[in-house]
């Protein structure tokens, strides 16, 4: 997989540089009436644009990357109070769960016979 990376690599590379030698032609550039530039290479103009719209989408992308770093950190400090934190018997915290709920007229009481099976008591 590692040498296909760079397979792809190396013909991207090949690619761009046999289209920066074919347009090597000058050109003028024009930004206002008054304020031109003659004879720059048309590849250095492409490649310019390209860096331009690289940083700009960058500079777009970065306010969210950094919201997402920040609540990844938080996430992470959550988990860690979490593992740090004394676990609650799992018996004793399903008892005070039944408890509340029944407390709150969510359940009846349930029978639970020798057999096994709860069955609720009328």
């Amino acid at each position: 997989m590692n040498v296909l990376a760079w397979a792809l690599r190396l013909i991207f590379f090949l690619a761009v540089l046999w289209f920066a030698l074919k347009n090597t032609m000058p050109v003028t550039v024009r930004l206002s009436e008054s304020l031109r530039w003659d004879d720059v290479p048309l590849v250095v103009v492409m490649l310019a644009c390209l860096l331009l719209g690289m940083l700009l989408g960058a500079a777009a992308l970065a306010p969210r990357l950094y919201r997402l770093h920040r609540r990844a950190a938080a996430v992470d400090s959550a988990q860690q109070r979490l593992r740090s934190a004394p676990t609650v018997d799992a018996e004793a915290g399903g008892d005070q769960l039944a408890q509340a709920a029944r407390s709150a007229g969510a359940v009846g009481d349930l029978d639970v016979p020798e057999g096994g099976s709860a069955a609720p008591r009328r």
